[in-house]
């Protein structure tokens, strides 16, 4: 059991995950039955049916609307201090969630980023992994602050910054913007080196449009006006 389950909600959003949301509730509930585990669900398989009969709190969003909406909606529907986000295809590592809570609880961060980038990651496409790298480093240095990661979907927030980060709701990769404004915002930011294994079930990543939303929200946390 984990020390902070009681405060704790895993906030993760689904399409279509009926072969992996099973084993990823399990393993967070093998941690600590007292965590919150919300789903944000667009599926047009069994993913919610299986989620809730599993203990997950589950919204559904149909139809569709994308990504960044469905975070959206579920970081706001978070009522516990601690919010860990994480993907249903099982590549993140459950393990750290006791890791990465204590960061927020016992140390005081807003903000505890998964890097999954220390190196390549095996299951990773070398143009997925040199994409990632040369925006991070340009954020970097718009930003005056080394960043490896700008699209993690493992990280920690307390629930009190999320509602003061002024993200853009729409498209796809939002977790840019929500690196980007705590840094931009001067919170109190960790980094902390994760494994990402291979997912289960197929990839519903569009390169194109990832990397055109990815440069506009740099631009938007860099030179928007936060006020």
């Amino acid at each position: 059991m984990i020390k902070f389950g009681e405060k704790v909600t895993v906030a993760m959003i689904s399409m279509n995950e009926e072969k992996s949301v099973k084993k990823v509730i399990d393993d967070i509930k093998k941690l600590d039955e007292r965590i919150e585990i919300l789903i944000v669900d667009s599926s047009e398989d069994q993913t919610a049916e299986i989620a809730e009969k599993n203990g997950a709190k589950v919204i559904k969003q149909m139809p569709p609307i994308g990504y960044s909406p469905a975070m959206d909606l579920a970081l706001k529907s978070c009522e516990r201090e601690v919010i860990i986000t994480m993907d249903c295809d099982d590549t993140y590592p459950v393990d750290q969630i006791d890791k990465f809570s204590k960061k927020i609880l016992e140390e005081d961060f807003d903000v505890v980023d998964g890097n999954r980038l220390p190196k390549k990651p095996i299951n990773m496409p070398y143009l997925n992994y040199f994409a990632n790298y040369f925006f991070a480093l340009v954020a970097s240095i718009l930003f005056l602050r080394r960043i490896k990661d700008l699209h993690s979907g493992m990280r920690a927030y307390k629930k009190n910054i999320v509602q003061k980060l002024p993200y853009s709701k729409k498209s796809v990769s939002l977790p840019v913007e929500l690196i980007l404004w705590p840094i931009r915002l001067g919170y109190k930011i960790t980094f902390i080196d994760i494994e990402y294994k291979e997912r289960i079930g197929e990839s519903k990543l569009e390169p194109l449009k990832a990397a055109y939303w990815t440069v506009i929200r740099i631009l938007r946390a860099r030179f928007l006006n936060s006020k």
